[in-house]
């Protein structure tokens, strides 16, 4: 049996935004699917019997899936690592104590220092505010914090973002583009490259 060191887990279509360049091709009226957080415990269950040692919990947006802390304390008891990658523009207060644990990680998108120009690749009003107030929230309760900083729009404020996430004291940063998978593809041709790598929701994980 091939060891498998990390895995995604899209637990859910659901996200509070329309991104523009959404990979998942998520968004408000999306779902959970038709897996329940039985299902989820016993795909956590596989993985670490393969040797996992990693899970990221992506969607659309793991904080609006109602068994993500369980998911992540079943996670933990497997002495697994775990990665939540949320777009934080509503971080329900309970799941800060659950972010706030050991083991535990945030990753989360960021494009633009300027606020309308965030909100437009973003699609939500006032998308830019709670994102930026959220890191801002990890930062000062130490949790660790990977932001991704997406190239999505020609001329986009892609480098005073990157100045901003360092002001903000972000110390993990990365920088990407666009992927040509899900709402993607409006711009550039189809391709399945960005499924295993920096998409507009996620990133790969450094294990």
């Amino acid at each position: 049996m091939d060891e498998v060191r990390f895995a995604w887990l899209e637990i859910t279509g659901r996200c509070q935004l329309r991104c523009s360049r959404c990979y998942a091709d998520s968004g408000p009226d999306g779902s959970a699917g038709l897996m329940n957080p039985e299902d989820w415990m016993r795909v956590i269950d596989q993985i670490s019997g393969m040797g996992g040692r990693m899970v990221q919990f992506i969607g659309g947006e793991p904080t609006t899936h109602p068994a993500l802390s369980t998911l992540i304390d079943h996670a933990l008891e497997h002495d697994m690592g775990v990665e939540v990658f949320s777009n934080l523009v509503a971080v329900p207060n309970k799941m800060w104590e659950v972010l706030a644990r050991p083991g535990v990680r945030l990753a989360t998108s960021y494009y633009s220092d300027d606020a309308t120009e965030h909100d437009a690749i973003t699609g939500r009003h006032g998308s830019h505010t709670r994102t930026r107030a959220n890191i801002v929230t990890a930062v000062h309760r130490e949790i660790p914090l990977r932001v991704g900083v997406i190239d999505v729009l020609d001329g986009q404020r892609v480098e005073q973002a990157l100045t901003e996430l360092a002001m903000l004291e972000v110390t993990e940063v990365g920088l990407d583009r666009v992927r040509a998978v899900g709402r993607g593809t409006h711009t550039k041709p189809r391709s399945t490259d960005g499924l295993a790598a920096v998409g507009c929701h996620r990133q790969d994980s450094a294990l």
